[in-house]
């Protein structure tokens, strides 16, 4: 049994003993997301690719948004969106997933969901090393300065996604209403953000209500060092920051307060 020392840091203190558990979570669910598969790791591109394509055609040929080599600012975008639609889908199952594990062998329940964060992360960084390729030899024809800023928007991706995904996770245990939901819920969020459009298309009356949504200021952001190539604003910028840390502070706080529940519920 691991102990506390009843200080913040001490969940985060537990997670760092159980490294070796998460590392080998993490490993699992890339293994088995792609067992008995032909291609293998080659799904983690070719169904986003499928759908960017599906995308381009129609808002290049049919809907017709106006903006200069669409299929880049889709790109520069999609894969993150991605990455937050798989990670919230996640959070509906991680726990009960593990259950019985959990009964069996005492760590912290935070190793369940870091784990699948990495796991996810690892396909992410491939996709956008590959995104990065094509906008240099394609898009910009050089690398542009602001691309030295996408180790802080990934810094920053992750916290997003970690703090809605831990009280999704606990929430999920308590109601499995949040399972059925979670479809309709990741359909708003597609059409409330900037996957498929950029964000200067929203009404100037509505923008500041539209920002409200973090993913909204992540993808923008993107946009922004990626498709433009170019530094964002800096308003944006401390602005996703702060709402970025807020999420993962108050998401983990949640977490933590009920963790201790979870093996009489699941």
């Amino acid at each position: 049994m691991i102990r506390t020392t009843g200080t913040i840091a001490a969940p985060w203190l537990e997670v760092w003993r159980a490294r070796e558990l998460l590392r080998s979570l993490a490993t699992r669910n890339l293994k088995v997301k792609y067992q008995r598969s032909a291609l293998g790791f080659l799904w983690t591109l070719l169904n986003p690719l499928l759908t960017l394509s599906v995308l381009s055609a129609v808002f290049t040929h049919v809907v017709k948004i106006k903006v200069p080599d669409y299929w880049a600012f889709l790109l520069s975008g999609y894969f993150v969106w991605n990455y937050l639609l798989q990670m919230l889908s996640t959070a509906t199952y991680v726990l009960a997933e593990h259950a019985g594990l959990r009964r069996s062998v005492a760590f912290p329940s935070e190793v369940l969901v870091l784990s699948a964060a990495a796991s996810r992360l690892v396909e992410f960084v491939v996709e956008l090393a590959l995104v990065l390729a094509v906008l240099l030899l394609l898009h910009h024809q050089a690398l542009p300065a602001s691309f030295a800023l996408l180790p802080l928007l990934v810094a920053l991706q992750i916290l997003l996604s970690l703090g809605l995904v831990m009280p999704l996770a606990i929430l999920s245990v308590f109601y499995n209403d949040v399972q059925h939901a979670m479809p309709v819920v990741l359909m708003v969020l597609f059409y409330a953000s900037p996957v498929f459009y950029p964000a200067r298309l929203v009404p100037e009356g509505v923008r500041r209500l539209y920002f409200l949504n973090p993913i909204a200021g992540l993808l923008t952001l993107y946009h922004e060092v990626l498709y433009e190539g170019r530094f964002p604003p800096a308003a944006l910028l401390a602005g996703v920051t702060a709402a970025s840390a807020l999420l993962f502070f108050t998401g983990y706080a949640i977490f933590n307060r009920y963790k201790t529940v979870l093996a009489e519920i699941v």
